[in-house]
Parts: C-alpha cells; structure tokens; sequence
C-alpha cells in the first residue's frame, strides 16, 4: 500500500497495528536552514520505529497533516511570515519514510520600534533581557504577544491595574519584509492598597490571614501580590477558596480598599469501617523473607514452614481530623485499627506556625500490638517532637534550605521469637530516647530524576542513659550528591558520597537496630540487599525441637562505621526513544564493624556495572547490572536489580 493508494478516511496506522507489517523508517527535514532539525523533532508528532522496544513507530495521515501545521506554525512564529513544510511519504519495503519539506522563505525584519506612553516606566525595565522585537530583530504576531505580556506584568505589578497595550505595524515602504512598528501603552491611575478587609473569616485567627497577605496598606496594589497572597492562603489547606481583590472595579481612582474573601473548610472529619477477618497465621511465609521491627529484611529457606492456625474475627478503623484546631492551622488527627491479631493507634498534631513563628511543629504518639507474623510477637511504641525551619535570607534559599530538630522516644519488644538467634537477648527490649538535629540543602532541578543541582543532608544524634535510652551512643549520618548536566549534552554526572558513623559510650553497645546496613540496588550494586558488611550464620528450625525443619540462613549483623561512593555517567537515548537512557556506574565502600581504618584496605570492596533507564511521570524505571569486582565467599558477585527511581 502506497500513500496515493491510501482510501479517503484510511490511515496507515490501522495496517501497523493490525497486522504489525508497516514501519516508520525515517522522519527528517529538507531545506531547513535557521532552525535545528532537533528544534523541529519536538513539534512533530510522528515518530521513528525503536528496535530496542519493538514499536512500529507513530504514524498516520492526520498525525503527519497536523505535525506539518506545527512546523509552519513555528517558522511563522520565528518571523518567517511566507514559510511553508510540505510532508513527502512514501513507502518501500514495507517501510514508511517521511520527509518535511520546509520553504523558509524571507525573514520579516523589524526596521524600528517605537514605544509610545510609558511615562513612568522605561523601557528597560520592562523585560531584564530585553524585549522580543527590537530594531533588526524577527518580526511576528507572536513576538508581540509575549512583548505584551511582559510589559502589561510589569504594569500589574506596579500597582497600574488598568494598564493597556496596543500595537501597530506597517510595511517600510520600497523594503520588502521590513516592519515599523509601535507600542502604544495607556499606563492609566497607579492604584495605592488602602484599608484590607477581611470577609468569612469564623474561626480563623485574623494574624494567621495577615501573615500569609503580603498587602500593606500605602503601598502599590500590586497583582502578583494579590496572586501570591491567594496561593499562601489556600496552601494552608484550611480553606476551600481563597479570593483577593479590590473592593470596586478600578476605573480612575487611585486608592482602593482591598477585600480577603476566604471560605474556611469543615474542621471536622470522622472515618469508620468494619470488616471480617480470617487469617491464616502459619504455614509457609509468603513472601519468603521475615523482617523483625528495627532490622533488615532476610532471607527463608524455600522449605521453612511453622504450625498452622487460623484466626478469625471482626475488625474495624476508626479516624478523626481536627483542622484549624486553634484558628491557627493547626491540625489534630487519630486513627486506630483492632483486629483479632493487630491492633494500632496513631496521635498527630502539626502547628505549621510554632508560636507565632515561621518554625513548623509536629508530634505524634502512636502503638501497636501485631502478632500476625508467627516468628515473633511485637510491641512498638513511638513519641515524638519535631520543629523545622526553612533557612536563608531570601524565598529561593528558603526553598532549597531547611533545619530539623527533633526529640523521639521509640520502644522495640519481640516476644515469643521463633528464631531465637535473630536478635540478640539483650535487644529483645529497646527503648530509645534520642535527640537529633538534620540539615538539608536541595537545589536539585527533579528530586526523582535531577539534572543539576546538589543535595547535602546530615543528621546528628545522641541517646544516652540519662535521656531514658537503655543503650547509650551517638550516632552521625552525611550525604552529599552533586549532578552536572556535562557541557550541555544531555549526559548527567552524579555523584555522591555517604559517611555515617556511631560511637557507644558508658559502657554501653549500638544495637542492631540502630547499626548500619549497606548492599542493594540504592547503596552498592555488586552486593544483593543488605549483603555489605558483617554477616552472620545462624539456625532456623520451622517448628523447635524438630531437626528436620531446621536449616542455615545468613543474616547482616550491621556495623559502626559505613562509606558509600557513587558515581554514574547517565546517558541520553532519545534517538531511540524519548525518555530512554543507558548508564554506567561504580559503587565504592562498605560497612565496617567499628569506627577507623582497621582493615579498611581489605574490607573496601568496589563494584562496576552498567543500567537502562526509561522517565515515567512517577521517576524512571531502572534496569542495573552490577558487578564485585571484590567477591565474598558465599555471594554472587553480579547482581541485577529492577526499580523505580534513580539509584541516588
């Protein structure tokens, strides 16, 4: 089937995707001179077969029409008012070539450029770089656009909120493709902000409103501040709207009552369910692994088994939402679950403005008893305190810079623990009273997948005895991750180091929930999860007292001391496929079982490997394929690893 031969109405889409035999070989351009083929790609919606994904590529007569119109339009809009892109597709081989024939023609030119009324604003001060047209620049309907929304944003931001614009461009006589062209601006009455009101305001603190309504009285009413003020208030979450505006239309005054028009949400909220539960308590364990609270997931044996029982019974949820508890956005909530086997209950309060202040407090005090798991019965207990404050002297270092303090009390009891060599007698009851500090500094252009930027966080800690802990150390956490988009071309450099260390005092130990674990597809890639650092080889009988149910498993025992280095060259593969990326990495360190170099040369292991990346909205699925380059007895050394989300 060829294009002419193609029925009224047919696309060629329909013959790709029933019967899989058409592909779309080639999409280029001809005749483009002044716009990057590249540029044009990303208007064109058809696209080129991938033999790594096997796709048939994008492909039809209306799509080929439509991306045909872009092109033009986008010449046009660069000033090439006569431009014209003609598609040429044909087929060969059963495979479609399409080909975009651009006739640029004349770039239309402006000769002069004349800015008319601005009696209070210079032209310079309309655009930091500049305006779009400008004498011998491009000339476009366009380009008038963007100049007008710049100048008229500089006029609503100056208090000028009847500001006009109006432009005018006539041919240069005897010069073809030559324009004269004016602005002609009506600035109108600078409107000074007099009384702010507030209107529906019931149980919100009036100070709370002022604070987020950057609006003072005497000064020009500015539109992004009214704007701005707006989003402020609805971010709180208080508020179903949120409404900023003067109290009469502005004609010729030039002073105006401001008016806050708020609707608070409901403060009350209740969520309940019930439910039936049968549960078998036993048996195989499913997912083939058993994580204690507190400590690494690991591994059963494929025939590990436990005496079977089933339990059954009712259940139910409860949840209650208190919002703007004290007319200050505060915000209370408490959830509890009972079932026959869990039972849970979580106690939150936030205050986003700590005593008036711009510091966030948060707490919370939550339990639970679960003895779902039929290895071990566990207890948990957590109280908590936290402020935090963003850093820094203006709204973008506020963004990227922050401070947390926090106070936690965590309480760990296993009981009834099948595999008794798992935790160590002494930590089958924890308690933990821990004062810690965080710093964190992100200026990272995506937190899933970054481009550019740095990401700095360290954290300190101490739980002593005096504090309530029954262990007493401290403990230290750094990262520091650094990407740089290599000269422009698309290939992301990232790096990152992570340092933590732990020290006991008073005679006292870390305890292994508190150690460090490293090995898997975010920390070091030639070991599996939690493979690094001292392991352990320990007993597991599926029923006690019975030989013939009992095996060996290893298990990470964790250390003091950890080191992890990360460096990966990310490469594009957009000429394959939009999104898709190859990378090489390697992983660097280990952990070690105590603070220092002793047999740091030894213990350091380093890995190398090789990824695929593919963006999704929700971050990039990954594909890594990691190799130890230092095997340990008992470990496979190449790894591979499938995720979601960059490795750092």
């Amino acid at each position: 089937m060829t294009q002419n031969q193609t029925p009224r109405g047919l696309s060629i889409t329909y013959d790709i995707h029933k019967d899989g035999r058409f592909k779309v070989r080639e999409v280029a351009f001809k005749g483009n001179q002044h716009i990057s083929s590249k540029e044009l790609q990303s208007h064109v919606s058809v696209e080129e077969a991938s033999w790594l994904f096997f796709s048939h590529g994008t492909y039809s007569q209306k799509l080929v029409q439509a991306s045909a119109k872009n092109l033009t339009d986008t010449y046009r809009a660069a000033g090439y008012s006569e431009a014209q892109v003609v598609p040429q597709v044909s087929t060969k081989d059963r495979k479609i070539d399409v080909i975009f024939q651009v006739t640029e023609g004349p770039l239309t030119k402006v000769r002069n450029l004349t800015i008319a009324g601005n009696n209070t604003v210079a032209e310079t001060q309309f655009a930091p770089h500049g305006l779009n047209l400008g004498a011998g620049k491009p000339y476009s309907q366009e380009l008038v656009a963007k100049d007008r929304s710049l100048i008229l944003a500089r006029y609503l931001t100056s208090g000028y909120l009847n500001a006009g614009f109006r432009a005018t461009a006539k041919p240069v006589p005897g010069a073809d493709h030559e324009m004269d062209v004016v602005y002609q601006i009506s600035e109108g009455p600078q409107v000074i902000a007099a009384d702010v009101i507030t209107d529906g305001r019931a149980h919100t603190k009036q100070s709370l409103i002022n604070s987020q309504v950057k609006i003072a009285s005497g000064q020009p009413l500015s539109m992004n501040d009214m704007l701005s003020s707006e989003t402020r208030l609805y971010n709180l979450e208080i508020f179903d709207w949120a409404e900023i505006d003067p109290k009469s239309q502005i004609t010729d005054q030039t002073d105006e009552d401001v008016v806050v028009k708020v609707h608070e949400q409901k403060r009350n909220s209740i969520v309940y369910g019930f439910g039936f539960q049968v549960f078998n308590r036993g048996g195989a364990i499913p997912s083939g692994t058993v994580a204690v609270p507190g400590l690494p997931a690991v591994g059963l044996p494929s025939n590990f088994k436990t005496s079977q029982k089933t339990f059954w019974g009712p259940d139910g949820t409860f949840e209650y939402t208190r919002r703007n508890m004290l007319g200050r956005a505060e915000t209370l909530n408490f959830s509890a679950f009972a079932g026959r086997l869990d039972q849970r209950g979580a106690l939150t309060y936030t205050d986003p403005f700590l005593f008036h202040t711009q510091w966030r407090g948060s707490a919370v005090l939550s339990g639970e008893h679960n003895e779902e798991n039929p290895i071990f019965t566990d207890r948990l207990g957590n109280a908590g305190y936290q402020i935090q404050h963003a850093l820094g002297k203006t709204a973008q270092a506020r963004k990227t810079t922050s401070l947390q303090l926090q106070y936690n009390f965590q309480l760990t009891r296993i009981s009834n623990l099948l595999i008794p060599q798992l935790v160590p007698p002494n930590q089958l009851s924890v308690h933990l009273s821990t004062l810690s500090a965080t710093w964190v500094h992100d200026t990272r252009d995506n937190v899933l997948d970054a481009h550019k930027g740095i990401y700095q966080n360290y954290q300190i800690g101490v739980s002593p005895y005096w504090l309530g802990s029954n262990f007493s150390f401290g403990q230290f956490l750094g990262q520091t991750a650094y990407y740089k988009n290599l000269h422009q071309t698309g290939i992301i450099w990232a790096n990152s180091i992570r340092v933590g260390l732990e020290h006991a005092f008073n005679g006292s130990e870390v305890p292994l929930s508190s150690a460090f674990f490293a090995g898997g597809g975010s920390t070091l890639r030639g070991f599996p999860l939690d493979g690094a650092g001292p392991q352990e080889v320990i007993p597991v009988c599926g029923i006690p007292n019975d030989p013939a149910t009992c095996s060996k498993i290893t298990v990470p025992r964790g250390g003091n001391e950890l080191l992890i280095l990360n460096t990966e060259l990310r490469f594009p593969l957009n000429i394959i496929k939009d999104g898709l990326g190859i990378v090489t990495f390697y992983d660097g360190g280990n952990v070690f079982p105590s603070i220092g170099f002793h047999d740091f040369t030894s213990l350091y292991s380093n890995s190398v490997g090789i990824g695929l990346r593919y963006a999704t909205p929700v971050g990039p699925i990954r594909i890594d394929i990691g190799r130890n380059l230092n095997p340990v007895p008992g470990l496979n050394p190449t790894q591979y690893f499938i995720t979601l989300g960059q490795a750092f």
